[in-house]
């Protein structure tokens, strides 16, 4: 349907699309997660933010040239709030994982789509549905079952709980902040200025010193930088083709193959648990994922919200609610 008049009309999104991409870096975030771990033996989980950040933000420049990076009128405040909330995010989730443990941490951090869907659903974005609450108690569930025996209550620390949780919050504020600006902005601009805010951010964990580092060391944050700018990017393109809700459920499966990775790594084979609970994961996603959902869009003549097609965004890309 075209719009002549500004009118509200329902348009369909192509959801392979934001689907494969989004998969694809949950896979990816997965293999980082098994690269942060590695290296968090040898320096501090802030200062390795920050490598993740400064490597990423120069990644994004070299590979756009700086081009392009100039954003829309107006959308330079939500970029940098898109970037500070990401940022303090995953501080959190480091520091959770030092006072809670990796595995309440990252049960804790993975239940953000219940916060992003929340979020979603209060701004007008959203409307929640019986579907969509089964789909992230199963997502909630899955995690559960993957990490349920790595979690040690008994040595976590209060604060480790709160960061974890806090964390979570965060996470699902920056998906739905970044699916915002994915109606007016390109992908590598939501991503380049994310990383280049992370840096500011996360820069104050160098006043204790750098830790003399080891080809080893150097070699796994090259690790963490690519797989990180990757699957980032791929976030963001994702969340031009899908609500925000669908986008945190496809990449929280991130925690099935990051926890197969690591008992891989160690010589292990991975649990019957941790398939059976990326089987309930999965299963979360394609429910979320059954149909493609029509979206209200308010449009004038001859232009295309960005977020529903992938074009190049226009100015008049507008506020997209999603009808169930």
């Amino acid at each position: 349907m075209e719009s002549t008049r500004g009118e509200r009309v329902l348009r369909w999104p192509a959801p392979g699309n934001g689907l494969a991409a989004l998969l694809l870096a949950s896979a990816l975030f997965g293999v980082m997660a098994v690269f942060v771990r590695a290296v968090a033996r040898e320096m501090p989980a802030g200062q390795i933010a920050f490598v993740r950040f400064v490597g990423s933000f120069l990644f994004m420049l070299a590979a756009t040239r700086g081009a392009g990076l100039v954003p829309r009128p107006g959308n330079v405040p939500r970029l940098i709030l898109r970037g500070v909330i990401g940022a303090v995010s995953i501080t959190f989730y480091f520091l959770g994982i030092e006072g809670a443990g990796a595995g309440l941490a990252t049960l804790v951090q993975n239940t953000y789509p219940v916060f992003a869907a929340t979020f979603a659903v209060l701004l007008g974005d959203e409307v929640f549905s019986r579907r969509l609450g089964s789909a992230l108690a199963l997502s909630v569930l899955g995690a559960l079952v993957v990490l349920g025996a790595r979690v040690d209550l008994a040595s976590a620390t209060t604060l480790g709980i709160l960061a974890s949780i806090a964390a979570s919050l965060m996470a699902g504020a920056a998906v739905v902040t970044a699916q915002h600006l994915r109606r007016t902005e390109g992908a590598a601009i939501i991503t380049t200025w994310f990383m280049g805010v992370g840096v500011l951010v996360t820069a104050p964990a160098l006043l204790g010193g750098m830790p003399s580092l080891q080809v080893t060391t150097v070699l796994l944050l090259a690790g963490v930088v690519v797989t990180s700018v990757l699957a980032q990017w791929l976030l963001h393109h994702g969340l031009g083709f899908t609500s925000a809700t669908q986008g945190s459920l496809a990449a929280a499966t991130s925690v099935f193959l990051a926890t197969a990775l690591e008992a891989l790594t160690l010589g292990d084979l991975p649990a019957p648990r941790t398939f059976a609970g990326a089987a309930l994961m999965l299963a979360a996603v394609g429910l979320a994922w059954r149909r493609a959902v029509p979206v209200l869009v308010t449009a004038t003549r001859g232009e295309r919200p960005a977020a529903l097609d992938g074009a190049p965004p226009t100015p008049a890309a507008s506020r997209v609610r999603v009808v169930r």
